[in-house]
């Protein structure tokens, strides 16, 4: 146990009695100067004593309690002013500001928790003792410098871990103690007054660090980010970074050429492993091709035999076709020698390449993070002036589960503490305000698309628990008044939106909100099987997903995403839906053919083949001979 509340818990107490008196005077933030200990004076007048005036009865947040702890660990000297500005808001018309994550105090206090919060992990991570003396039981020491006054914050997680040893970390704030019986909090010292000694244990650590040290994963921006070199010099291992990674390159060759002596062998049948090697492991071996999944190759067959006979972009009945892909960026995808050149190593150059062959792309990684302002400039960039977007939208803009480890600091923080380490959130678990920042937040970074010209629509599919009723056709409407007159198209996934009943006022729905219909290649006779049927409910747009026909893996949730639409159509399949691509050309301007079935490269060949099959239409239809 902590014997008193500590230096920063006894600064808390003063800061918030201060500030009970300085609200019981109705005095603004403007009108008072703190110190760093928690107490005030009038900018212009003598000292507040807390002890004179009281605010009674005040009611603020339960996350205000737990902010406040924060900021008071904060080494700025901003940190009391700016508490008393959101406790006298809180206070004075604005009891919910706490949920307004875009106000300019909320996103400064915020920050401040954050640093906080990682100033504190830091510590965790990076404090090192050292045996001392000779007594009996041993002692342990440590010195440190945190980037804030987060001892009194973390001491309670070494009294937990370390609790069968004598032990005292140092730093210039504060110092913690633990005598096997209690936990201490005393004020600071200076670096020179810490005891040190250099023993055995420290020599074993920096031996044991170089053994467990994988140069083939070396990346020193990430190893930056994660020991950031303000501490360093207090820890042992820092001294071995600098050989480290100057020799990784050669240490990296070695085990190549030790590899390459010795193969290990690859079972005849990697389909009857329960857990199959990852793709980098199978691209090792000479013959990975044969073994693995030989789709691939016929795939790639297919795709060098129609690549010069398949426009990027063509006319039908005076709507442009344009036929793409999911994403350019899957694994699988990546693997070498499947779809991109060998000097396609960047993301730059695999873009640029992927557009030199298609005119269109759907960007899924949006649906799992918010996109930014900068990547989309680069997409712009990167890609020619007919190149088009078509983005999917964040998974909370249309009721799927979220991983909040994936969600920005800011989003996060909105959550109870409770969920903030659960594996999956909801949109309802977030309150109104943060949802339509992520809105706001998500159209404000496809700007540089919009302006350009290359952002073809915002694609919203929705799971299949969305089902026809009013509040669906209710969330349609509220997601058309956010989106604006952004461009947009909708896509479902329960089979009841296109029964003989709900299906004419279900394209009515979409007709009124300018949304395009998904049209969907999908396995059928599930519930989430979707007919394949298309309507045009905007004339500027029509829209074709092809999701593979793998009814095995279609609705199962534990599968590998990409198994699920492992699927490589024939080309009898696909000429099937010309009929209907050319029916939708007759009304409206513009087509999009997205394959989905994103495994390998299975829908580069099929989007190619279905470039060929619409363009052999056009031919036919001009009279002309297709070669």
């Amino acid at each position: 146990m902590i014997q008193s509340p500590g230096l920063v818990g006894e600064s808390l107490i003063l800061w918030r009695s201060t500030a009970r008196a300085c609200l019981a005077r109705q005095l603004r933030p403007g009108e008072i100067a703190w110190d760093p200990a928690g107490s005030a004076r009038l900018i212009f007048g003598d000292s507040i004593d807390p002890a004179l005036e009281s605010a009674g009865h005040l009611r603020v947040p339960r996350s205000f309690i737990a902010l406040a702890s924060s900021i008071a660990c904060h080494s700025s000297d901003a940190r009391w002013s700016l508490l008393y500005e959101l406790l006298w808001r809180l206070n004075n018309g604005e009891p919910h500001l706490l949920r307004v994550a875009s106000n300019p105090l909320v996103v400064r206090l915020t920050a401040m928790h954050r640093s906080v919060r990682r100033a504190s992990h830091k510590m965790k991570a990076f404090v090192r003792f050292q045996l001392v003396g000779g007594s009996d039981p041993p002692e342990y020491v440590a010195w440190f410098e945190p980037a804030h006054r987060v001892v009194e914050r973390t001491a309670q997680f070494f009294a937990d871990r370390f609790r069968s040893m004598r032990w005292s970390i140092f730093t210039p704030d504060a110092c913690a103690s633990w005598d096997l019986e209690r936990l201490t909090i005393e004020p600071g010292i200076e670096r020179h007054q810490a005891p040190a000694s250099e023993d055995a244990l420290e020599s074993l650590w920096r031996t044991y660090y170089a053994g467990i040290f994988n140069p083939a994963r070396l990346n020193r921006d990430a190893m930056r980010a994660e020991m950031p070199m303000r501490y360093w010099k207090n820890l042992p291992e820092a001294r071995l970074i600098s050989d480290l990674t100057r020799n990784a390159p050669a240490r990296m060759a070695t085990m190549i050429a030790q590899t390459l002596r010795e193969p290990s062998p690859l079972p005849a049948d990697l389909d009857a492993l329960e857990s199959p090697p990852a793709i980098e492991e199978v691209v090792e071996h000479a013959a990975w091709d044969t073994v693995y999944d030989p789709g691939w190759r016929e795939a790639r067959q297919r795709a060098e035999a129609v690549k010069f006979r398949a426009p990027q972009v063509f006319t039908l009945d005076r709507a442009r076709i344009l036929s793409g892909v999911a994403g350019w960026t899957d694994p699988t995808l990546l693997a070498p020698g499947v779809y991109y050149p060998d000097e396609a190593t960047t993301p730059e150059a695999r873009l640029r390449h992927y557009a030199s062959e298609f005119p269109m792309v759907e960007v899924d990684a949006t649906y799992y993070a918010l996109p930014s302002l900068d990547t989309s400039a680069r997409w712009v960039e990167r890609t020619p002036s007919h190149f088009v977007f078509n983005i999917k939208a964040h998974s909370l803009m249309t009721g799927h589960p979220t991983n909040p480890a994936r969600l920005p600091q800011w989003l996060k923080e909105d959550l109870p503490l409770r969920l903030r380490s659960a594996s999956n959130v909801y949109s309802h678990h977030f309150s109104r305000e943060s949802l339509d920042e992520v809105w706001r937040r998500f159209l404000s970074a496809l700007a540089p698309l919009r302006e350009s010209g290359k952002l073809g629509a915002i694609m919203l599919q929705y799971p299949r628990w969305f089902l026809p009723s009013r509040s669906a056709a209710a969330d349609l409407k509220a997601a058309r008044e956010r989106l604006g007159d952004c461009p947009a198209s909708v896509e479902v996934r329960h089979r009841d939106w296109l029964s003989e009943r709900i299906a004419p006022r279900f394209f009515a729905l979409l007709r009124d909100l300018r949304f395009a219909y998904v049209a969907v290649d999908a396995p059928q006779g599930m519930v989430s099987s979707v007919p394949p049927i298309m309507e045009v409910t905007n004339p500027a747009i029509a829209m074709f997903r092809f999701h593979g026909r793998r009814e095995s893996t279609w609705e199962t949730r534990n599968d590998e995403v990409a198994e699920r639409y492992r699927y490589l159509y024939q080309r009898s399949q696909l000429d099937k839906w010309v009929p209907t691509i050319q029916r939708a050309a007759e009304r409206a301007m513009t087509v999009h053919l997205t394959f989905n079935n994103n495994k390998w490269n299975y829908a580069i060949a099929n989007a190619l083949e279905m470039a060929e099959a619409m363009c052999l239409t056009v031919s036919e239809l001009r009279g002309e001979r297709s070669f």
